[in-house]
C-alpha cells in the first residue's frame, strides 16, 4: 500500500496562478479550489499543455471572474447561469479557470455532486494559504483512492447527471495509470447508451483527449469494453467480424488497433525512421488546427478508423481472393458522419476526409516497376498539404499490415525517406520558389489569364521539380519548345472531358 499522499503548502504558494487568486479571493470571502488541479498536485504530477482551475465562490461567480480576468489578462465569458470562465494563454500554455456556485449549502455538499472521489476534494483559498498546513477537504475519501491508484464514481447517478462523465472515466484511468473500480465499471456499462445525447463538442473534447493518450491503444480498448465505442463509432463494431486476409497478418479490427500503435511509434521518434525530416515533421503534427486538435491526434484517429469501409465492401473471389474495392470512399462516409457528430471544424474535418480518401496511393505508387521524378511530382500535386500526413499514414499502414521485420517494409520506408525529400526540396520549392510566374508567361509569350495559363503553370513547375529547368530563361524556352503540343493536349482533353492523368504517366 502507497502512504497517503500529501501536498506541500508551497505547492500552492508558488503557483503564481493560484497565489494571485488566494490574494484576490482574501477579499472576497469563501473560495474553495476543487478538483483536478489538487488531484494532480498530489499524484506529483505538473501541467502539460494546459492548466484548468476549478474555483467554487460563495456569492456570485460573474464579478470575482471579472477581477481574476482583468488580472491575468483573460477572456470571460458565462458557460451557463451558474459559471463563467476565465480564458488565457500564456507561453504556448492554455489557461483555464471556471468559477462556480456551490451546489449546496456547504462545500462538503458541493463535493457529493461531483464525477468521481479523486476530483471530490477541495482546498479552502481565501484564508487556507496562510497556514502553515494545507486542509484537504475530503468527504469521500479521495485521498485512499488515489493512494490505491483506483477511479471509483461517488455514486453511479453521476452518469446520468452528465453521460460526458462515461468518457471522462476511461480518459482520467488512462492519465493517471488509474484502475477503474468494479462497481464504477459495472455502472458504465450499463449507462453506455447514454453518451449519445452527449453535445457532440464535449465528445470531441475528449475523445480527442483520450487519442493523444499514449499510449492510447489501451484507452481505445478500455472504451470497446465497456461498451462506449459502438455509441461513439457504431460502425466500428463490424471491423470485428473481418478475419485476416493476405497480406494482412491480423484481423480487421487487431490491425486496425496496430495502426494506431504504429502511428505512435512514428511519432516517439520521427528522427529515427525519418532523419532528415523530423524536424520540420514534428514542428507540423504538434500544431493546432483546432483549439484541442492537432495534426498528430487526427492521424492518430484516422490510423485507427481508416478501414471502417472494408466490411461493406469485402467480396470473395472466384479464386478465393479477398478484395475491398472501393472501401476507402465508403469508409470516407462513415468518417465524414464521424466528424459531423463530433461537429470538427472545416479544416479537422477536411484533414480526415484527405487522408482517408488518398491513404493507398503511396503505396500503390511504390509498387510501380519505375517511380519517377514526374509521378512523384504529380502524387503530390493530387494531394496538396496533407501529403506528408498521408505519407506517415502509409507507412503506419503498412507496419500494421505485413510487421518492420519483412524486407519490403524496409524497402518501403526507403521509398517514403526518398518522397520526402522530392517533397522537401525538389516539390515544395517549385511552389513557392518558383522560376517561372503566370506575369512571366502573359509578358514574354503573350499568354492570357485563364485555365490554360493555369496548366501551363503546372507543368513549367513540373519541369523545375524535376530539375529539367535552372532559370527563367530555361523555363520560358522549355515552354516555348513544348507550348503548340500542350495547347493541343489541352484542347482535346477539354473537349472529350479527360481531366486528369495518371500518376505514373
Amino acid at each position: 500500500m502507497r502512504p497517503a499522499p500529501t501536498l506541500s503548502p508551497d505547492t500552492l504558494r508558488n503557483d503564481p496562478y493560484i497565489r494571485t487568486i488566494s490574494e484576490l479571493a482574501a477579499q472576497v470571502g469563501p473560495i474553495y479550489l476543487v478538483g483536478g488541479y489538487l488531484r494532480d498536485r498530489l499524484l506529483g504530477r505538473g501541467p502539460i499543455r494546459r492548466i484548468d482551475l476549478d474555483l467554487v465562490v460563495w456569492g456570485e461567480p460573474e464579478p470575482f471572474g471579472r477581477t481574476v480576468a482583468g488580472v491575468l489578462g483573460a477572456t470571460l465569458f458565462h458557460l451557463d447561469q451558474e459559471t463563467v470562465r476565465a480564458l488565457a494563454r500564456r507561453n504556448g500554455t492554455l489557461i483555464r479557470i471556471d468559477i462556480s456556485r456551490p451546489k449546496g449549502e456547504t462545500i462538503e455538499a458541493d463535493l457529493a455532486e461531483r464525477d468521481f472521489t479523486v476530483n471530490a476534494l477541495a482546498v479552502r483559498l481565501d484564508s487556507g494559504l496562510r497556514n502553515a498546513a494545507v486542509a484537504i477537504i475530503d468527504p469521500a475519501g479521495g485521498l485512499d483512492d488515489l493512494r490505491r491508484r483506483r477511479l471509483r464514481a461517488l455514486a453511479p447517478s453521476t452518469f446520468d447527471q452528465d453521460p460526458l462523465r462515461l468518457l471522462r472515466a476511461v480518459r482520467l484511468a488512462g492519465e493517471l495509470s488509474f484502475t477503474i473500480e468494479e462497481a464504477t465499471r459495472l455502472a458504465i456499462i450499463e449507462r453506455a447508451p447514454l453518451l449519445a445525447i452527449a453535445a457532440g463538442e464535449r465528445v470531441r473534447e475528449e475523445l480527442f483527449r483520450i487519442i493523444e493518450l499514449v499510449p492510447a491503444a489501451p484507452a481505445i480498448e478500455s472504451l470497446d469494453i465497456l461498451q462506449l465505442l459502438k455509441v461513439l463509432v457504431p460502425e466500428a463494431e463490424a471491423l470485428k467480424a473481418v478475419p485476416a486476409s493476405p497480406p494482412h497478418r491480423l484481423p480487421l479490427w487487431e490491425h486496425s488497433l496496430e495502426t494506431l500503435r504504429s502511428v505512435e511509434l512514428l511519432l516517439a521518434d520521427l528522427g529515427q525512421f525519418f532523419p532528415d525530416d523530423h524536424a520540420w515533421l514534428h514542428e507540423r503534427l504538434e500544431g493546432e488546427i483546432e483549439a484541442g486538435v492537432t495534426e498528430a491526434a487526427v492521424l492518430k484517429l484516422v490510423g485507427l478508423l481508416h478501414d471502417l469501409g472494408k466490411p461493406e465492401t469485402r467480396t470473395v473471389q472466384p479464386d478465393g481472393r479477398i478484395r475491398f474495392l472501393g472501401h476507402e470512399e465508403a469508409g470516407l462516409q462513415i468518417l465524414m458522419r464521424l466528424c459531423e457528430r463530433l461537429r470538427l471544424g472545416k479544416q479537422a474535418t477536411a484533414l480526415v476526409a484527405d487522408i482517408e480518401r488518398h491513404h493507398l496511393r503511396p503505396l500503390r505508387l511504390s509498387r510501380e516497376a519505375t517511380v519517377t521524378a514526374r509521378a512523384m511530382y504529380r502524387l503530390f500535386r493530387g494531394l496538396g498539404d496533407v501529403a506528408p500526413a498521408v505519407l506517415l499514414h502509409s507507412w503506419a499502414d503498412l507496419r500494421a499490415t505485413i510487421g518492420d521485420e519483412v524486407e519490403e517494409f524496409g524497402q518501403y520506408q526507403i521509398f517514403l525517406r526518398e518522397m520526402f525529400r522530392f517533397y522537401r526540396t525538389e516539390f515544395r520549392a517549385s511552389q513557392t520558389e518558383p522560376l517561372v510566374r503566370g506575369d512571366d508567361l502573359m509578358g514574354v509569350l503573350g499568354l492570357v489569364p485563364g485555365p490554360f495559363l493555369g496548366v501551363v503553370l503546372d507543368r513549367v513547375r513540373e519541369a523545375q521539380a524535376m530539375r529539367l529547368i535552372n532559370s527563367l530563361e530555361e523555363g520560358l524556352t522549355y515552354v516555348r519548345q513544348f507550348l503548340e503540343a500542350w495547347r493541343r493536349d489541352y484542347e482535346e482533353s477539354h473537349s472529350s472531358g479527360r481531366v486528369s492523368r495518371g500518376e505514373n504517366d
